[in-house]
């Protein structure tokens, strides 16, 4: 198990100027059913003088790469790693055009794991457009962060692939608490009352450090662009909230907790007393009473920034839902508000539960026109409670991984999970629609950091869970061979 550390208090801030935007036309496109286009222009071949053109071009680049090396930079930044098809510069941030939807991220990190695991989720969805908050939880010790690979990479030359980082350790999280909520209110208020940002995002993303993007940042931003047009995949998701992940029963609509037996343990953590009236002041100043019913969903969220406006401006009003529900929440002691708060609130909210995807009975997203061959039946896919059979008697058949007792730098997930994910879910993940994995370990299977994140569902390979996997023993073999030694030199004697 991972040790608590002395509570320490840090911030750092380090805002990069916003990337120009070229008048250009946008040559990036995604149509959900066939998947990301390159517009190049072609090149005629047969033509006589287009050899001269590409020793003109090559010219180009040894030029530029030779410019570059003289300011100091280095010849490798000309060079690019591939991965499937995806080119990663030198720093391993992904290409963004500037087009799209500006997305405002939160990652929340608590332990030594998510700090590392914290690296490679900002080297996954980072881009000049991009606003992102790092909440470090209290527990971890300042020097660990200080000494990390994830300071060099915001501060040093890589410059967090121009994104504007902020990054604080300003709350002592406590699992199941009011506490947990803390950080994502935090970033709310100050995406919608600093300046610096108020303007600046178009969708609101709050992660766990251990989360993978399974779509590169430039596909996200196509997803939720304001530019809606189904024949280039944009704005696809555009102006919907989504407060689920995929074990969520109800899939992307959270979740009533009448749903469940009077006996299920889920009614007991979120609330067994029933539903209860509150009393508030409308956004028009109006006096209301609601009959507020609690509803599950995620800590996780996918959010607009008029819904998330409306959450920062209304929880500092006393007598607003927001207010009052939070009151409310912390007065009864229930588990895992960070699951329930939003999600109800959503639920409740005349104007905004108008906003919750709608679902068919198969459990797909009922799509806006342009995008109906797109299925999507979770934006967050994750495994959780499949240590016993749920409310339903549903149970999950396929196996998942476990954690090495050799693995010291890995937490054991808890009974009902988050378990780990590998590369034996990619079929689930694809099949699912999701945006993001979560939880995900280069300790435990680090190969689906070869495959994650791609440009199109069709780049995931469909590799499902065998029947049953069995495997062998590792070996220590050091030891092996010592014993071998010893036993040589005594029979020698």
């Amino acid at each position: 198990m991972l040790r608590n550390r002395k509570k320490t208090s840090f911030s750092s801030t380090r805002t990069s100027p916003q990337s120009k935007i070229s008048s250009r036309s946008d040559d990036s496109t995604y149509d959900g059913a066939k998947g990301p286009h390159r517009l190049f222009r072609l090149i005629d071949y047969a033509h006589e003088y287009s050899w001269q053109l590409i020793l003109l071009t090559f010219i180009l680049i040894l030029t530029a790469c030779i410019a570059i090396k003289s300011h100091g930079n280095g010849l490798q930044k000309c060079h690019q790693r591939r991965q499937d098809g995806i080119y990663r510069d030198a720093c391993g941030c992904l290409p963004h055009d500037g087009f799209g939807a500006r997305i405002a991220y939160l990652v929340s990190l608590h332990n030594a794991r998510t700090l590392d695991a914290g690296l490679v989720l900002l080297k996954s969805i980072s881009a000049p457009s991009s606003i992102i908050f790092i909440h470090i939880d209290t527990k971890l010790s300042r020097d660990e962060y200080q000494m990390s690979e994830l300071k060099s990479f915001i501060e040093g030359e890589c410059n967090a692939c121009g994104a504007r980082i902020v990054v604080e350790s300003k709350f002592d999280l406590e699992w199941g608490q009011w506490s947990m909520n803390d950080p994502t209110h935090w970033s709310m208020q100050e995406l919608t009352t600093n300046p610096k940002f108020s303007k600046e995002w178009d969708v609101y993303i709050n992660l766990s450090a251990d989360t993978l993007p399974v779509f590169t940042p430039q596909i996200l931003s196509n997803i939720f662009d304001s530019r809606v047009n189904g024949k280039q995949g944009r704005g696809m998701l555009q102006g919907l909230n989504f407060v689920t992940s995929a074990s969520c029963v109800t899939g992307l609509a959270p979740t009533n907790i009448n749903m469940f037996p009077s006996n299920w343990h889920k009614r007991g953590h979120y609330e067994s007393h029933g539903s209860f009236d509150i009393t508030y002041t409308d956004d028009d100043g109006r006096e209301r009473t609601e009959d507020i019913v609690i509803h599950f969903g995620s800590q996780w969220m996918i959010l607009t920034p008029e819904f998330v406006k409306y959450i920062a401006l209304s929880i500092q009003r006393h007598d607003s839902l927001a207010s009052l529900l939070k009151q409310e929440l912390i007065a009864r002691e229930r588990l895992m508000s960070d699951e329930t708060f939003i999600p109800t609130l959503l639920a409740h909210h005349p104007r905004f539960r108008e906003t919750i995807p709608k679902v068919g009975e198969d459990g797909t997203m009922i799509q806006r026109p342009g995008f109906e061959s797109v299925i999507i039946k979770s934006v967050r896919y994750e495994r959780m409670d499949e240590n016993s059979p749920d409310a339903f008697g549903n149970v999950v058949p396929e196996q998942r991984y476990d954690v090495p007792d050799t693995a010291i730098d890995v937490d054991v997930p808890r009974n009902w999970g988050p378990y780990y994910l590998g590369v034996y879910d990619l079929s689930s993940i694809r099949e699912s629609g999701a945006l993001f994995v979560r939880k995900v370990s280069k300790t435990i299977d680090p190969n689906l950091f070869h495959i994650l994140p791609v440009q199109h569902s069709n780049d995931i390979p469909s590799i499902k869970w065998p029947n049953e996997v069995a495997v062998s023993q590792k070996m220590d073999w050091a030891a092996f061979l010592e014993f071998i030694k010893r036993r040589r030199e005594h029979n020698s004697e």
